[in-house]
């Protein structure tokens, strides 16, 4: 790619990214109740799911199309139910405590719930086919290329995702007053309810 397809790339990634969906609600829900890395852990999977679809666009959509498209409706369904089963869990959970950041799931189970919400979310991939073929012939793409694009792509979703992450886990130091951890917990219940909603009825 030249430096103008590489800025528009990474510009419209990271655009897309930060955009409201139900991959940023869940990393803000995640960043407000346990902090930067567990969040941090959960955009690294959703990225990784992204650059799934993104692979399969450039190599595969044909084949995509004709297997996968048909269940896909059933699979975002079911990573709606997930998120509002997130939701509920955290509402109704016990005050968290945000000095100790205790009970925190591991890093590995982060990563795979964020991977869950970015591949049963074909939004995701239906940006891609609307918007690459703007500008880059896919039929003239080769490894080197998709790489290229990769990487790029991933860059400008994982630069994003982190910014929202460092300025909602700021935002949570206005929350740590007494008798506030309680709050936290209903505020990460609803945000991850919705998010489940948005996911599963679009």
């Amino acid at each position: 790619m030249n430096i103008s397809e590489f800025l528009a790339l990474f510009l419209i990634a990271f655009v897309f990214v930060i955009t409201p969906g139900p991959g940023t609600l869940a990393v803000f829900a995640k960043s407000m109740s346990q902090g930067f890395m567990p969040a941090f852990y959960l955009s690294v999977g959703m990225v990784l799911g992204d650059l799934v679809y993104l692979s399969v666009v450039i190599f595969s959509l044909d084949l995509f199309a004709e297997l996968i498209t048909p269940v896909m409706d059933y699979v975002r369904v079911l990573g709606g139910i997930y998120l509002i089963y997130l939701g509920v869990s955290s509402w109704n959970a016990h005050g968290v405590k945000l000095s100790e950041q205790a009970n925190r799931k591991g890093n590995t189970s982060e990563f795979i719930t964020g991977l869950v919400i970015s591949l049963t979310n074909p939004k995701v991939m239906i940006f891609y086919i609307a918007i690459l073929p703007a500008f880059i012939d896919l039929s003239q793409v080769g490894f080197v290329d998709a790489l290229e694009m990769l990487v790029t792509v991933g860059a400008g979703l994982l630069i994003g995702i982190s910014m929202i992450n460092a300025m909602v886990s700021r935002i949570k130091t206005l929350f740590t007053k007494t008798n506030a951890e309680q709050r936290i917990n209903k505020l990460v219940g609803i945000v991850m309810i919705l998010a489940g909603l948005l996911l599963g009825l679009s």
